[in-house]
């Protein structure tokens, strides 16, 4: 399974990053974030839009040296 990671993006380059064709989540206070793609391609996503003068950054999606839990699983009490 690929590791998958999400993008933090403010919310001023929600139309440029759906023009690199992904589908950004956000709002205006809060900034924007593309949700669950691989590392690969958000690497290469954020070099884009760093060209185009937008910071953006990886946001992890698991804690790091943590289990792995499954998006809607429980975990165990």
């Amino acid at each position: 399974m690929a590791d998958l990671v999400d993008i933090a993006v403010p919310a001023n380059a929600q139309v440029a990053v759906e023009a690199l064709g992904l589908t950004a989540n956000g709002s205006v206070t809060d900034g924007a974030q593309v949700r669950r793609i691989s590392r690969e391609e958000a690497e290469i996503a954020i070099a884009c839009l760093h060209e185009y003068g937008f910071p953006a950054r990886i946001v992890e999606t698991r804690p790091p040296n943590g289990p792995t839990v499954a998006v809607g699983a429980r975990r165990a009490a």
